[in-house]
């Protein structure tokens, strides 16, 4: 991520994330997030989004995503969504 002229500009990783077995990764705002792209509507805050990631080893894996306001403290407040 850079801010160039007060816009932030993102890019996908390439090569990934590498996620060491016994490993925790986090994603969130300021690091490593997951950017959804071409919504077909407006998430609303509180609800539950089904998704899945896929792992080079693993393969794919269901994952459910809880949606949280724009600034929301997440886990940092001991709601681990």
């Amino acid at each position: 991520m850079t801010v160039s002229d007060g816009l932030m500009r993102m890019r996908a990783l390439s090569t990934g994330i590498e996620l060491p077995a016994g490993r925790r990764i986090e994603v969130k705002p300021g690091g490593y997030h997951i950017m959804f792209l071409e919504l077909r509507r407006p998430l609303k805050q509180g609800e539950k989004i089904s998704g899945s990631l896929v792992f080079e080893r693993a393969g794919t894996v269901a994952v459910e995503f809880q949606v949280d306001a724009m600034g929301s403290p997440g886990v940092e407040a001991g709601h681990p969504h």
